[in-house]
């Protein structure tokens, strides 16, 4: 008890609890003070003020400091006013347990098993919990004040506890709850006590709870008694009942809180709930309710003309009075069925979604606890339809994540063999160069850049005897893997045909043959080839459906080398191939090519063509072999720019130099 006693008044040394202080203070005199003129206007009902609502509000909100500072401001408040000592002290003491009893109360309350937590209406379980402490706090003090009055002999005072009480309990409520939102929504840190008990434990001073609601409810019936049966209470009577309500009221602040739930602090706004939202938008039909049937009654007395002023004042004080009251009755049923239905639902499937947001999404993080809790919320709404909905989805998207585990699993594996394929196809082909360093008579360069992983598009070159070179450029039709496959075996067939001292056109009727049998799969390749006297520079070749290559002679310029081509490879049977001679010279030349390079498309698509091929390469005629082939490919990237690569794009080129010595 001695902790408790120590929070009260150890409030002052804190810098905080001085600004809390002074600030409720000075909101209590400024928003009191225009009420004072009902002194004037209705003689012998000072307590009818909208100002009321401050000190359990503000109380509730910011413990001891806010009780003391609104104790401090009545005080002004009456002292401005011209109270006499009586009224001043007793009005001090008033306040500050009305300020102090919802504090404490808050914390000392456990409605259901809803920890106890800072002071928030979030919930209609919060917002109930609310109005029994303000019903409590209002109907304490109001026997408390009444009894008082009583005592010194206003009996005015003493008979309209009615008043008091609606004035206290129903300001706290009309415009307490928009209040402490605010306070909530600003995140304005309310105060919490630092010494609180477990909810297991059975502490000592529970009677002091048992007494002060036994006290007062004793205060109050007999009030209530007395106010009907029109008995005057007598001062002494008066005075011992005053004496029990402030032994109450006095022994209260002693009894220690609940365990508090922390609370995680933020900066900044927080948004105000569906919840709130609503029971304030009730409070304010309420307004405008209470307004349309104050104007009714009012109305209806002025009809009969036969009270005063000061009676028809109370009369529509208390009419209004048992009228919001029921209104808050209706609201609050309605909210609990909006909380239940609605607002609840929303919140849990609005929850759900945030925790399956910051949640990891891998075929290894599963969601059976979330869709658990997303099954649970009601069905047969639209809510219930939302979360449906939702579980859905979640239950779709694990499979998918599993499934696109499995996928990804599959294409990594895929992409790893066909990058070895890619190294294997690489490998087939001559791709080290110089390539033939000893032989001086020729240079020779070629390069394959495959538009997938792995191409159709192929180049050879080899020395069948150490007469003879066979050059070969070819280009299956399709891309990727079938092709590649296709690829092998055709350049297999061809060089191993060539390896038997075949000509050209022998070769290309061999291979033919062999390609066209269990070719289910309809492909075909296009190839030329060329086959090089080494000693007389005689050059045997035979197209098979390709691109003419390009010939530049010694001192002169690139032309195509027009012949005409035969059928494709594997495209049918029985086909015999014609095959062309022509003598190469020293500084003679050669460019094959696939369709790669002619029909390179841009963005706009355009094709590079065969036109713009021959133009660019006789700007660099005098290049050798290798810078011949990296200058043509730079200018395809430049002329395709962020166009993507379709085809394989394969070349290359052959120079004479001098005849064999030999």
């Amino acid at each position: 008890m001695v902790v408790e006693v120590k929070e009260i008044f150890l409030t002052f040394r804190s810098k905080r609890s001085w600004i809390r202080m002074i600030v409720s203070a000075a909101v209590f005199f400024v928003v009191a003070l225009p009420f004072k003129s009902l002194f004037t206007l209705l003689p012998g009902v000072t307590e009818i003020r909208p100002a009321n609502m401050i000190p359990p509000v503000l109380g509730l909100y910011f413990g001891p400091a806010a009780a003391w500072g609104i104790s401090l401001g009545n005080l002004v408040s009456d002292i401005t006013a011209g109270s006499g000592a009586f009224v001043c002290i007793s009005g001090f003491v008033a306040n500050f347990f009305y300020s102090y009893i919802p504090y404490k109360l808050w914390y000392t309350l456990k409605i259901g098993k809803q920890p106890i937590r800072p002071i928030q209406l979030s919930s209609v379980t919060e917002i109930v919990k609310y109005i029994l402490i303000i019903l409590i706090d209002s109907l304490v003090t109001t026997t408390a004040l009444s009894l008082i009055f009583e005592s010194a002999g206003f009996q005015a005072m003493a008979s309209s506890f009615p008043l008091l009480f609606f004035n206290n309990f129903d300001f706290a409520i009309l415009l307490g709850i928009p209040v402490l939102s605010l306070l909530e929504k600003y995140r304005v840190q309310p105060e919490v006590p630092k010494d609180c008990y477990s909810a297991n434990q059975n502490p000592k001073g529970k009677w002091l709870d048992i007494s002060l609601y036994l006290i007062s409810a004793v205060g109050i019936v007999y009030l209530i008694f007395s106010g009907v049966t029109h008995m005057q209470i007598r001062p002494s009577v008066a005075f011992a009942l005053l004496c029990f309500v402030f032994v109450g009221l006095f022994l209260y602040p002693l009894r220690p809180v609940m365990e508090v739930e922390e609370q995680k602090t933020s900066k900044g706004r927080v948004k105000i709930s569906i919840k709130t939202k609503v029971t304030i938008g009730f409070l304010l039909l309420s307004v405008v309710f209470l307004l349309l049937i104050g104007i009714v009654t009012l109305n209806t007395i002025n009809i009969n003309g036969q009270w005063n002023r000061l009676e028809t004042w109370n009369y529509l004080y208390l009419v209004v009075g048992i009228t919001i009251n029921i209104v808050y009755a209706v609201a609050i049923a309605f909210l609990w069925y909006v909380e239940k239905n609605i607002t609840l639902p929303i919140e849990r499937l609005s929850n759900l979604t945030e925790v399956y947001a910051k949640q990891e999404h891998d075929h290894q993080t599963g969601h059976e606890e979330l869709i658990q809790h997303c099954s649970e919320i009601p069905k047969g709404d639209e809510i219930g339809a939302l979360a449906q909905s939702f579980q859905k989805m979640m239950e779709e998207l694990d499979s998918y994540m599993v499934n696109l585990a499995t996928i990804t699993a599959d294409k990594e594996r895929i992409a790893t063999e066909l990058n070895v394929a890619k190294q294997i196809q690489a490998s087939m082909m001559p791709c080290i160069f110089p390539a033939f360093p000893e032989r001086s008579e020729f240079d020779i360069y070629a390069t394959m850049m495959p538009a997938k992983e792995v191409g159709g598009d192929f180049y050879d070159f080899f020395l069948i005897d150490e007469k003879h070179l066979a050059v070969v450029m070819a280009d299956v039709s399709g891309k990727g893997v079938p092709a590649a496959l296709f690829m092998v075996i055709g350049k297999t067939l061809i060089k191993n045909q060539a390896q038997l001292g075949h000509s050209p056109a022998e070769i290309f009727t061999t291979v033919n043959m062999q390609l066209c049998e269990n070719n289910d799969a309809g492909l075909f390749v296009t190839s030329w080839m060329g086959i090089l006297d080494i000693e007389t520079g005689k050059f045997t070749y035979v197209n098979a459906g390709h691109n003419p290559p390009l010939l530049k002679k010694s001192g002169g310029e690139y032309e195509y080398l027009r012949s005409r081509p035969g059928f494709v490879l594997a495209g049918m049977e029985g086909i015999r191939y014609r095959q062309f001679e022509m003598t190469l010279e020293e500084g003679d030349m050669l460019y094959l090519y696939t369709d790669g390079v002619t029909e390179a498309t841009n963005s706009e698509n355009q094709l590079y063509g065969e036109d713009r091929l021959v133009k660019f390469i006789n700007q660099h005629k005098d290049d050798g072999p290798q810078s011949l082939l990296t200058s043509i490919k730079g200018d395809i990237d430049s002329f395709v720019g962020e166009a993507p690569q379709f085809d394989d794009i394969t070349m290359l080129c052959l120079k004479i130099k001098s005849k064999n010595n030999t």
